[in-house]
């Protein structure tokens, strides 16, 4: 079972806002959790306005009532202007961001022996908040050319990111993780996706895939179901033998998932986070059944998960449901 619990900071008693801003403390909560409940699960360290911090911006950390993950105070880009005096960190002398926490959170997971996972993507996702959000929207119809330079920064910033972590950790220890909602049907076209999207995920994922990575975690949120094709054949096109562990949100049917993906790679489960805070213990273990039973004849294999964090106020009782259910019902014959 596949488990990435916020709530995991409850385990510790630290507060939601040392988590985020504290690489030891978030490994250490997260390895707790892990624990705790019997569910397997490397720590890792990203949240979705990753991005705007690493490009020289501003963030504020979940400290306040009703904040849930890291959030974006000020952005880098606000001006097309801003796009061209951009500059890519390089990652030769402080890292920069959030990548300093998650050196750290790296560092404890290898001395453990288990995968680093580190956050390379989405780039789109990265854009839209390296830039003033409705600004990007915006400049996707009217400023094209710009959007396509931020995005190629972006890409770099990733890479950089590769090169580092698997220069420390070796590639063969890294599980990158991309994904991300700005990309999703609910914002852009699956046209605007194949413009603006694909060929900067393409990029980065060639690089992965030319250091030696041989497995990447895909979250792509929210309702992307238009953008299925593009990646489905993100690995022909690479020539990629790695595996994928596709994490889609509730929007996208398993049998979709595994029609799309399942000859070669992992499909997770996605249940609904909500359902977390508004249903009984017994209710989450039907949930979970019910979710078990779509997943578990893919032919790669199925890990059973919610669709994206957590919830941060779900109780604990809901992971021990899932682990109870992943055990009673998703043992293999």
């Amino acid at each position: 079972m596949r488990q990435r619990n916020f709530d995991s900071s409850k385990i510790t008693g630290i507060s939601l806002g040392d988590f985020y801003a504290d690489g030891d403390k978030c490994f250490e909560a997260q390895f707790a959790s892990m624990r705790l409940h019997g569910y397997e699960q490397t720590p890792m360290y990203g949240y979705a306005s990753c991005g705007a911090w690493e490009f020289g911006g501003e963030i504020g950390f979940p400290y306040g009532k009703g904040q849930g993950a890291p959030f974006v105070k000020k952005h880098p880009v606000v001006t097309i202007e801003d796009i061209e005096k951009l500059e890519v960190p390089d990652f030769d002398r402080e890292l920069p961001g959030g990548y300093k926490i998650a050196d750290r959170v790296a560092a404890r997971c290898s001395e453990l022996g288990m995968p680093v996972t580190i956050q390379i993507g989405s780039n789109f996702t990265a854009a839209s908040v390296v830039a003033d959000t409705s600004e990007f929207l915006t400049w996707l119809l009217m400023e094209p050319k710009a959007v396509h330079l931020l995005l190629d920064k972006v890409s770099d910033l990733f890479i950089n990111a590769l090169d580092y972590f698997a220069n420390k950790y070796g590639s063969e220890s890294l599980l990158p993780f991309d994904g991300g909602p700005s990309e999703s049907n609910n914002m852009i076209s699956p046209q605007m996706f194949e413009e603006f999207a694909y060929p900067y995920m393409k990029k980065v994922h060639t690089h992965a895939k030319e250091l030696g990575v041989n497995a990447v975690l895909m979250h792509p949120c929210a309702d992307q179901n238009l953008n299925l094709p593009y990646y489905a054949k993100l690995r022909e096109d690479m020539g990629w033998s790695g595996k994928y562990f596709w994490l889609f949100g509730p929007e996208t049917p398993i049998k979709d998932q595994i029609k799309a993906f399942g000859n070669h790679d992992i499909i997770c489960g996605n249940i609904n986070l909500p359902l977390f805070l508004s249903s009984s213990y017994d209710e989450v273990m039907e949930l979970c059944r019910q979710n078990i039973e779509e997943g578990i004849n893919s032919p790669s294999g199925f890990i059973l998960s919610p669709e994206c964090e957590f919830p941060v106020n779900a109780a604990p009782v809901k992971v021990m449901a899932m682990v109870d259910a992943a055990e009673k019902y998703g043992r293999y014959e």
